[in-house]
């Protein structure tokens, strides 16, 4: 280790001023609850060639117990507090960033992956959520940006908060739960990059797979929730976007792929682009999840069901400001609004789609308000905004599978009374809804969204054949491709909601 330059330290540098035991109150505390750890403890086998632990037994925990060991923790405090290693950060992100400038196929500079919040056994107020992002990560970033400014002008720099303690596991009392990180400021033309994670979240632990519990699901919806919602109404403070970088590392079961639609599903209701970990295990020792994780099973075949999930329907590229963006795996419904800007709107917003696993069979059918749409075949979706459109009106696309489900029925109470209901088409874009019986003890039919919205009303007189119709919007039209309620209000009694699957 003498010998070796890590993060820009001098040879030896790092060695002598590592520490390596739970001295300290802070320390001595963690360490009685398991929580510090030096590596001698491990009592690890070290390897003669490289003088570290060998491999094989540093991988029977995750690098995440490690992450709390006073050796980690006292080297992410060197690396902060060392000009030297801060420069040969900056070093690095020049040469990556001068020859990568322009290139097409760089998304973005993603800094820090995972930064750890320096040596909080040092400085327990780092354990404050936010407080090393303010102190330690802010100005390293702010550097960076720099950096990568004078060589790339047009670059795209991804910003990520500390993991821990700005989200902590479910079942730590009052800390637990997703915090808002401390930036107050956030680099020009950069995207504020986070994780989640149930496994590092949830009550009960996952699997050898990187599978959650069934059992954990509320928690992990609520989990999923917050950790988007913070992230939005940050940037929303401080500029830029917001990307879910990595999400996942679960195996094709249906508890991964029921993961993987409530975080796609939650990200797209923030319109956040989202990367899912990883492609391919690739003999990564970094991860704690199995081989599974990936695209494919050991034998080298493609796990279907995860590749369709997330093969999802969307728009990678939106000619215009993307207002609302939803897909239901169930379904294969896609929904997209944007409004149209004065110089995109004659271009196409395109709309990707995988035909052979999310609509086979009978394939799909789309509607468009106030565009046109071109099917290329195999390629993706062309919308064009009409040309009369004008800049700033609303474009209302949807694409799903054709339905087949029903389209009226009838509700009848215990006195034989009955109120029946139906879906019509109409000449107008948009459908409505029909009641028409004697309905003595029937007083309305509400159809509610699944956000509760009330998108209908009809209210009955009292006794009499009632027919009332009530038209709908286009918009509100292609919103019935998700779930919708219909409740039907009986006089002095409580309604009875009926769930609709409706096209």
């Amino acid at each position: 280790p003498g010998s070796l330059h890590y993060c820009g330290l001098p040879p030896g540098r790092l060695h002598t001023e590592i520490k390596r035991d739970c001295g300290g109150v802070l320390p001595e505390v963690a360490k009685l609850i398991g929580e510090c750890r030096a590596f001698a403890s491990f009592n690890y086998t070290t390897d003669p060639a490289t003088g570290f632990p060998r491999t094989q037994d540093c991988l029977s925990l995750g690098f995440d117990q490690y992450d709390r060991s006073p050796e980690v923790a006292s080297a992410w405090g060197n690396f902060f507090a060392y000009e030297s290693a801060q420069q040969k950060v900056q070093d690095f992100w020049r040469v990556v960033a001068t020859a990568l400038a322009g290139s097409a196929g760089v998304l973005a500079y993603d800094l820090v992956n995972e930064p750890l919040a320096g040596n909080f056994f040092a400085d327990p107020d780092l354990l404050i959520p936010g407080h090393a992002d303010l102190h330690l990560l802010q100005p390293m970033y702010a550097r960076l940006h720099d950096v990568i400014r004078a060589v790339d002008p047009g670059g795209i720099m991804m910003y990520e908060p500390a993991p821990v303690p700005d989200s902590l596991p479910a079942w730590l009392p009052v800390a637990g739960g997703v915090h808002s990180s401390g930036f107050t400021a956030g680099p020009a033309g950069a995207a504020m990059s986070y994780h989640i994670y149930s496994c590092g979240f949830a009550l009960a632990a996952c699997d050898k797979r990187g599978d959650p519990a069934s059992s954990d699901c509320d928690v992990c919806d609520k989990f999923a929730t917050t950790a988007v919602t913070k992230r939005q109404e940050e940037v929303t403070k401080l500029g830029g976007a917001a990307f879910l970088t990595e999400f996942g590392a679960c195996s094709g079961s249906e508890t991964c792929i029921a993961e993987i639609n409530r975080i796609a599903d939650r990200a797209d209701s923030a319109l956040h682009s989202w990367a899912y970990w990883q492609f391919k295990y690739y003999h990564d020792i970094t991860t704690v999840a199995g081989p599974e994780e990936g695209f494919y099973h050991a034998d080298g075949s493609l796990q279907d069901g995860k590749v369709a999930a997330l093969s999802r329907t969307y728009a990678p590229i939106i000619a215009g400001r993307p207002e609302l963006v939803r897909y239901d795996a169930k379904t294969g419904a896609f929904h997209l609004r944007l409004s149209t800007d004065a110089g995109t709107d004659h271009l196409p917003t395109e709309i990707y789609l995988n035909r052979k696993m999310n609509y086979p069979g009978q394939g799909f059918v789309v509607h468009a308000l106030n565009a046109t749409v071109e099917d290329q075949g195999d390629g993706p979706l062309l919308v064009t905004a009409l040309a009369r459109v004008p800049a700033g009106l609303q474009v209302d696309v949807v694409v799903t599978r054709p339905y087949s489900g029903p389209t009226s029925g009838t509700f009848a109470a215990a006195s034989k009374d009955a109120i029946k209901w139906q879906v019509e088409e109409s000449s107008s874009p948009g459908f409505g809804l029909s009641v028409s019986e004697k309905s003595k003890g029937w007083r309305a039919l509400k159809v509610f969204s699944d956000d509760g919205k009330l998108i209908c009303a009809l209210e009955t007189s009292k006794g009499g054949t009632v027919a009332q119709h009530c038209s709908l919007e286009g918009k509100d039209r292609h919103g019935f491709l998700f779930q919708y309620y219909v409740e039907i209000w009986k006089a002095g009694v409580l309604s009875i909601p009926v769930l609709l699957l409706l096209y």
